[in-house]
């Protein structure tokens, strides 16, 4: 057998494939001692979402810095271990920083993520025209982000045409939609200044915005504009191809298994499927629950079909059930859950709580955030909620949960 990086990779990635992360986190552990960046990345991914033994995103963010610049995936994941605080003294400004160097130096998925963050910002006018750069370099992604502001008039900009083009191939979900959107040409006042960028993308953007309380006693809050839609967009589209059919967790073994009690598609964003803009949302969405973002688990996209639902459930952790106890000890109870709309059905798959007879359909880009335990920390069994089944249309949500404590600790 060969003991060379590549093969040891490979020889990784069948033993993932059968299920033994422990001997694949070994294998990736004795390529990355080669220094080959190729196994040092798969290794700090596995040190960073704890496949096959203990998260160590300390360890991962100081092996992902040893090969920055050696794979725009190794950036990405180098700006988001920053952003993420996994290094001690590091975060989202230094991750800031590094971004608007990289789309300076031309980059276009770089540019086009820090237009989608200006958006976030309210920075609108820098974030068209940083996505109109990355559009004109052949980023789809920003040229679909353009579509849905209704900037991208055909005739104006082949940019345009090259984007309607795609979604016209394509099997999307949104194509349809975005190609009913009326087009124009972009603003002749949207002219870029890199040195108006860096500091609105440095500073905390993080809050929600208005809010109103839905149900009291659960701290039920509504976020009207949580999101601005091509980020919500761009959330769904990223996730699309990682969907798998949902599952649930075995309450005597804390494995996840397959029930007929939840009937839809979902994914993690795990850390090598992330870029800042997956980082940002997660931050928002900790604040809508009032909570650090050092607290999150990672990023879930939640997609349902006609037919699909969630019956009845809390997301809290049970703690007299045998398959919670790592997850309690690990960082705490799932304090609290935020969903926000990322699309929504044309008919039914409201998000109802029947303690309260009141249910959250929501509209593309508004959020919800509930606190899953009581004053004194304990499970709040009037959190049962469930999604009730899409009737037409489909339906897809952003969704997070958040601890008590920190998840980078253990």
């Amino acid at each position: 057998m060969s003991d060379t990086p590549e093969a040891q990779i490979e020889q990784a990635q069948a033993a993932f494939a059968r299920g033994d992360a422990k001997a694949a986190r070994a294998l990736l552990q004795a390529a990355s001692k080669s220094r080959n960046p190729d196994a040092v990345y798969a290794y700090a991914v596995a040190l960073a979402y704890g496949q096959g033994g203990p998260i160590d995103r300390p360890e991962a963010a100081a092996l992902i810095s040893g090969i920055y610049g050696s794979s725009a995936a190794a950036n990405r994941l180098h700006r988001v271990a920053l952003a993420s605080q996994w290094a001690k003294g590091k975060g989202w400004r230094d991750a800031a920083a590094e971004l608007v160097k990289d789309a300076r130096a031309g980059q276009p998925a770089e540019t086009r993520e820090a237009g989608l963050l200006c958006l976030m910002a309210g920075e609108d006018t820098a974030g068209r025209a940083l996505l109109s750069l990355a559009a004109s370099a052949g980023d789809p992604a920003a040229g679909m982000a353009l579509m849905r502001m209704g900037y991208a008039n055909r005739n104006a900009h082949k940019w345009a045409k090259a984007t309607a083009e795609g979604l016209q191939r394509s099997k999307h979900p949104l194509a349809q939609e975005l190609l009913a959107i009326p087009q124009i040409s972009l603003p002749s006042s949207d002219t870029l200044d890199w040195s108006l960028i860096e500091e609105p993308l440095a500073t905390d953007f993080f809050a929600a915005g208005p809010a109103d309380t839905v149900i009291e006693d659960i701290s039920a809050t509504r976020y009207k504009a949580a999101l601005p839609l091509p980020v919500c967009d761009y959330i769904l589209t990223t996730g699309l191809r990682a969907l798998r059919p949902s599952m649930i967790v075995d309450p005597d073994t804390g494995e996840q298994k397959a029930n007929p009690h939840r009937q839809s598609l979902s994914m993690t964003f795990a850390p090598n499927l992330q870029d800042l803009v997956h980082v940002a949302v997660e931050h928002r969405m900790a604040a809508m629950a009032g909570f650090p973002a050092e607290n999150t688990e990672r990023l879930n996209l939640l997609f349902y079909r006609p037919g699909e639902h969630y019956k009845p459930h809390v997301d809290y952790f049970a703690p007299d059930d045998p398959g919670s106890t790592g997850e309690l000890n690990r960082a705490g109870q799932r304090a609290a859950t935020s969903l926000i709309c990322l699309h929504a059905a044309s008919q039914g798959g409201a998000t109802r709580f029947p303690r309260f007879d009141t249910a959250w359909t929501g509209t593309i880009g508004e959020g919800l955030s509930f606190q899953n335990t009581d004053e004194s920390g304990k499970p709040n069994p009037l959190t049962l909620h469930q999604g009730e089944p899409v009737l037409a249309g489909w339906k897809a949500l952003a969704s997070l949960w958040i601890r008590e404590r920190d998840m980078g600790v253990n």
